[in-house]
């Protein structure tokens, strides 16, 4: 029983979610040498009433729904390369699955590693703060509450040693901040964000302009048509040649029209839209921004972090340690561990931050180093650290023409083999083996993702999805490999069309 004050000498650890971050930060804590001699406590708390973060459907969303969950989505990665290291998917699971799978997926996860014991449900972090610093280590005291708010509740405080925070990067929805009579159209209603999007209908007859070129636009947009009069979906660049937008990602060019970035909203009965290129769109009823999320942290506060995100700094201010623009967090060493001195190495991590990623196993690699530094197995420069990563921010604000805006966008991106070679670095700080966290394989199949879809896209339209997939991984992850490499085999011969078949020894 993990106790709000300390009852012995214990390292306490407390983990902030229960989605695949928490989870996966439970587990491998768990499994350490040091929780199984009792000589640490671990703990997490969910503001939810179950597991799963952004994969858990939320029943009444409103206008500030727990999830962004909408109801068609599937992965936009194969399983294979999305699943923790050490436990796949299920044999037969369609190649890109449904939210429901991963979603069973994830309770199969805490049933197998036993995880139900250590989360403490419906309880909402109101605030984390610093209860005694020194330069061996720092104590927090955590206050948290039910959810749903119980009327006149006090306050729970928990003091511990070590936060881990992994309440995910969906949760505070991103708008453009330079679109004239922006708050005239959203307060009317004729704005709204991807995260509060379900379902098509109720966009029927209307006019809607999709903000945004990541996958919730790319799904958003095209099931828009045929129930949307029209659908237009704006990008800051735009290379579309037969059909291809910038990432890729087939769309017909007919249905969709891809349009410039939204300079400003005009009339709002006669639903004027000015594209920064002074295009003028004219009958718009809706614009949905697809846009991102911010960083959030509403438990944290000064000294430790702004409370709310600063767009005009890539630097903390004097009185703070942290600085949280929104799109970055700063200044944190391997995208994960702070370096500021009031922040001993060891009683502060932030996982999963940098974008676009494969999220459960690039997050998995990040808790292995969080155990190894708790138990002392890796020890860090914290100063040389600091330095070094403030010398990298001014590189990137000299290429940024010093614009704090656009370093903060690009401190945590990892395009392409970025985040592969990230999770080898890693690995090789701890006692994991690189070759079996990050697989060669991995590599290849994620640069092919966007075709691969497409390839798998049109399998199931033609119902060969569960034949293909029917007993595929029961002889291990090799089989799932040599499927998606036979499929990506047919791209490379032009044989899409002839027709699925799955060899069999």
């Amino acid at each position: 029983m993990f106790e709000p004050t300390p009852t012995s000498n214990r390292k306490r650890i407390a983990v902030i979610g229960a989605g695949p971050a928490g989870l996966v930060a439970l587990k491998t804590l768990i499994a350490t040498r040091e929780y199984q001699d009792k000589r640490w406590e671990v703990i997490a708390f969910e503001q939810r009433t179950d597991i799963g973060g952004i994969w858990l459907p939320d029943p009444s969303p409103g206008d500030q729904p727990q999830t962004p969950l909408y109801n068609s989505l599937t992965t936009n990665l194969p399983h294979p390369i999305m699943a923790f290291r050490d436990f796949p998917f299920p044999h037969s699971t369609p190649l890109y699955p449904k939210a429901s799978v991963v979603l069973q997926y994830l309770q199969d996860y805490v049933k197998g590693f036993h995880l139900h014991p250590y989360i403490r449900f419906s309880t909402y972090v109101t605030s984390i703060k610093p209860y005694s610093l020194g330069t061996t280590g720092v104590s927090w005291n955590i206050a948290t509450k039910s959810y749903p708010p119980i009327s006149n509740e006090e306050v729970t405080w928990t003091n511990v040693n070590t936060i881990v925070i992994a309440n995910g990067r969906h949760g505070c929805p991103f708008y453009p901040s330079n679109i004239d009579n922006f708050d005239v159209w959203k307060g009317v209603g004729k704005v709204s964000h991807s995260m509060t999007y379900r379902e098509p209908t109720s966009f029927r007859d209307k006019s809607v302009i999709v903000v945004g070129n990541g996958p919730s636009a790319l799904d958003i947009s095209p099931e828009l048509v045929g129930i949307a009069s029209r659908v237009y979906r704006s990008i800051r660049k735009s290379s579309t040649t037969s059909g291809i937008t910038t990432r890729g990602q087939p769309q017909d060019e007919e249905a969709i029209t891809i349009c410039r970035p939204i300079r400003e909203f005009g009339d709002v009965k006669e639903g004027v839209v000015v594209l920064d290129d002074g295009k003028i769109l004219s009958g718009v009823d809706h614009v949905i921004f697809a846009t991102g999320y911010d960083i959030s942290t509403p438990f944290l506060g000064p000294p430790v972090v702004n409370k709310m995100p600063n767009r005009e700094r890539a630097y903390p201010m004097p009185d703070n340690w942290l600085i949280n623009s929104g799109q970055h967090l700063f200044p944190l060493t391997k995208h994960m561990i702070p370096t500021p001195k009031h922040l001993p190495l060891g009683s502060f991590f932030v996982l999963g931050l940098p974008r676009p990623i494969v999220p459960f196993p690039f997050i998995e690699i990040q808790c292995h180093l969080v155990t190894a530094i708790l138990s002392g197995k890796v020890e860090m420069d914290i100063e040389g650290e600091n330095s070094a990563v403030h010398a990298m921010m001014e590189e990137m604000l000299r290429r940024f023409d010093n614009r704090s805006d656009l370093a903060a966008r690009e401190w945590h991106r990892m395009d392409g083999e970025r985040q592969f070679d990230y999770r080898v670095e890693i690995a090789n700080l701890t006692d994991v083996d690189p070759n079996t966290m990050i697989p060669e394989w991995q590599r290849r199949v994620y640069a092919r993702k966007l075709e691969l879809r497409k390839a798998w896209k049109e399998i199931e339209k033609k119902g060969e999805d569960k034949r293909v997939t029917k007993d595929v991984g029961k002889g291990g992850e090799h089989e799932w490999v040599e499927l998606m490499d036979r499929i990506l085999e047919e791209i490379d011969k032009g044989e899409q069309n002839r027709g699925w078949t799955k060899t069999t020894d």
